[in-house]
């Protein structure tokens, strides 16, 4: 087991549970390996089936020096990243972290749902869920996208925001009881669309627009993505963060 913070491994069970229901009878296979540098570990849980052309639930437990810092953190990090088999079905991008530096301790986070074929149904669920819970604990909601643009130091948020219906948290966040809220949120209204969306029949261009936004998706991840160039520079492997974020077929 590398995660440690206890929400952090229900939300992690959580996951790897539900997508279990869509894809009876297929494990998920496991891989793990060492930080290139420091000290660290990356595990990935990838599951590929028929609703889920490519699933996967990665954790990351590292102690590190961030660059422009003079400290150690201590850091837990749960990834989830899905692309589903139906361009019906949106994809699902998460990051939860749990970082423990200077005798405190701060729960960040990253996450949206991405759509190949919009639905205002589908938005306004996400929106009543998730804001919810950000206006439960008086946060302004909606986060994004200008939360994402700050997180990622970025002028236009481009293919990283999907429905917008998503949260950042940033680095000095310590509302746990918030960072949690949204969590199960983000679990429970994603799967909801799953369920709706799953069964309908797709069209050909519906297919051909789903692998149209992979390539746009595939592009983000090196040329904008900070989780991808700053996990690297601190020590995780390339092969965790592929497997973990490219889709498994790509047309260019």
């Amino acid at each position: 087991m590398l995660l440690q913070h206890q929400f952090l491994i229900h939300l992690r069970d959580g996951y790897l549970k539900t997508l279990t229901t869509y894809e009876e009878g297929t494990p998920f296979a496991f891989h793990q390996w060492d930080f290139t540098r420091g000290s660290g570990k990356v595990a990935v849980h990838v599951l590929r089936g028929r609703v889920f052309e490519k699933a996967c639930v990665s954790e990351i437990m590292a102690t590190v020096v961030i660059p422009g810092r003079d400290y150690e953190s201590t850091i837990q990090w749960l990834g989830i990243q899905t692309f589903p088999a139906s361009p019906l079905v949106p994809m699902l991008m998460a990051v939860f972290e749990n970082v423990q530096e200077q005798g405190v301790e701060h729960c960040p986070c990253y996450f949206d749902i991405f759509p190949v074929i919009q639905f205002d149904e589908d938005r306004l669920l996400l929106e009543k869920e998730i804001g919810a819970a950000c206006r439960k604990h008086n946060r302004t909601y909606p986060n994004l996208p200008f939360g994402y643009l700050k997180m990622f130091r970025l002028k236009e948020p481009g293919v990283g925001v999907g429905y917008a219906a998503g949260v950042a948290l940033e680095p000095e966040e310590d509302n746990q009881n918030l960072f949690e809220d949204i969590a199960l949120a983000a679990h429970r209204s994603y799967f909801e669309l799953v369920d709706r969306r799953a069964p309908l029949e797709v069209t050909t261009v519906q297919k051909q627009e789903m692998h149209a936004f992979r390539a746009r998706w595939v592009d983000f991840i090196y040329r904008e993505n900070r989780f991808f160039k700053g996990g690297i520079e601190l020590g995780v492997p390339v092969e965790s963060f592929m497997l973990h974020m490219l889709p498994p077929t790509v047309c260019f």
